[in-house]
């Protein structure tokens, strides 16, 4: 596939900024039919949207109906909420019953989104989706490693209605999204810590608004009386779905003592029993690495936490019988709150599983990371697991499960500390594409407001005046 010149860049800037003018002014259901009919096709053409997924990632097939399952949901969610996000908002205004104030969302303009290799489909498209709704066009740099999944899905959108200047995908490595973000009136960034950094200075650079959803090192908490079985399979969906290759895949594993070994074991048995391979069937449980080269770091990864001292209780070597890409699902235990695998995000199918002696323990543990994105809590009550919850240092926390922050669409969802800035999904999600404007008025009888302000002449006329804002205060208003 071409790379994206500079010269491409600038040329669908200026294709998009035309195209985005008209269609900022069409009414939201003219946009939302365009996104309605691409919910509808994408799941009539799941097979060939399958095995591009497929294709470029290596994956499992149910990880890659994940991705289609999740464009689709959250085309569902702004069909139905997307217009109420954007509506004008009456607010309190200055002086109740002669002012009026209002605000109003309008479109940045032109986005752009640079998005990883993990998701392809999923995170190549699903937040252009609100931005799209929000009245803005979108310029697209993929990861290098899978453009075909982005364009896929730019070619449903354009065959559902789209113009095809309002959404263009330019292919490339880090330059492209160097020179994207010089055209651009917002950028939205998925990916590591290191170029999320240099995404913020070159967007703080112009002085343009951006979001970041980077790293995470997700910890999980299990407490006694918790519901063993169901966290244990909670914990192979969470460590070990797109083969561990999610932001919010969980890495570290904080087990009360006094359930550590049948937690332990139920854990290990269900990992004994995975299958992995490259394949269409359903019966894969977990695909490969993205690249050879990063199945060589999660492997160095493992292979130097062994030599500091970590026990592998599952896995830790490569499959080449299956391929070059291929790494076992690995447990690890003996492992100290130092060393960089406790520390570093891995992005890959290993665990680290530490006892702990009771939920203050757990909490302060989880809570010792520079990342904080997403956790998972399983406690004897909803109570006890709400309690700990909302002591995490993260952007969401799930209760009784792992990855269902991905599929409640109408939560915000991101990340604090080095986990990122801003968030997708809810009203957040659709929102951080446009620019609030404040309207204020004043009735136009006597003056209005500032003729009024004016008239205060005297001592007396200004203790009038203090003594409506006293009264102002006890009335709430």
């Amino acid at each position: 596939m071409a790379i994206a010149t500079p010269s491409d860049i600038r040329e669908a800037a200026g294709h998009a900024r035309d195209a985005q003018q008209r269609w900022q002014g069409l009414p939201f259901d003219n946009r939302a039919r365009v996104i309605r009919r691409f919910h509808d096709l994408i799941l009539g053409h799941r097979e060939r949207i399958l095995d591009t997924i497929q294709a470029e990632t290596g994956k499992a097939r149910r990880d890659a109906l994940a991705e289609v399952v999740t464009v689709a949901g959250t085309a569902r969610y702004y069909l139905a909420h997307g217009a109420e996000h954007l509506e004008t908002r009456r607010r309190r205004p200055a002086v109740p019953a002669i002012t009026s104030a209002e605000i109003i969302y309008k479109p940045h303009g032109l986005v752009g989104l640079i998005t990883p290799w993990n998701y392809p489909f999923l995170l190549g498209i699903a937040d252009a989706l609100p931005a799209l709704l929000a009245g803005n066009a979108v310029l697209l740099k993929p990861s290098e490693l899978t453009p075909l999944s982005a364009v896929l899905a730019r070619d449903f959108l354009v065959e559902s209605g789209l113009d095809s200047n309002l959404l263009a995908v330019l292919p490339g490595a880090g330059d492209v999204g160097t020179e994207l973000i010089q055209h651009v009136d917002y950028i939205g960034f998925t990916g590591g810590t290191v170029t999320g950094r240099k995404v913020a200075v070159a967007a703080s650079a112009r002085l343009i608004p951006y979001s970041l959803e980077l790293g995470g090192k997700n910890p999980m908490v299990v407490l006694q009386g918790a519901p063993l079985a169901d966290a244990a399979a909670g914990l192979i969906a969470g460590a070990f779905s797109n083969s561990g290759q999610t932001c919010i895949s969980v890495e570290r594993v904080y087990v009360q003592e006094t359930v550590y070994d049948e937690f332990t074991r139920r854990v290990l048995e269900k990992t004994s029993a995975l299958k992995l391979g490259w394949s269409k069937s359903w019966d894969i449980d977990m695909g490969c690495m993205i690249s050879r080269e990063h199945a060589a770091k999660v492997l160095g990864r493992i292979g130097r936490a062994v030599g500091e001292g970590a026990r592998v209780l599952a896995g830790g070597k490569a499959r080449p019988d299956l391929g070059s890409s291929f790494v076992e699902p690995t447990i690890l235990t003996n492992v100290a709150d130092t060393m960089p695998i406790s520390r570093e995000e891995t992005f890959g199918p290993v665990i680290t599983l530490y006892p702990v002696r009771d939920a203050d323990e757990a909490l302060a543990r989880a809570n010792d990371s520079e990342f904080g994105l997403n956790a998972s809590v399983w406690a004897k009550s909803e109570t006890q697991a709400r309690a700990v919850a909302r002591q995490l240092e993260t952007g969401s926390a799930a209760i009784n499960s792992t990855l269902l922050i991905y599929n409640s669409f109408d939560v915000p969802m991101g990340g604090v500390k080095l986990s990122g800035i801003g968030r997708r999904h809810g009203e957040h999600g659709i929102l951080r594409y446009t620019q609030a404007q404040s309207i204020v008025s004043s009735m136009a009888a006597g003056g209005g407001y500032d003729a009024m302000l004016m008239k205060v002449r005297s001592d007396r006329m200004a203790d009038v005046l203090i003594c409506l804002l006293k009264w102002m205060r006890r009335l709430g208003m």
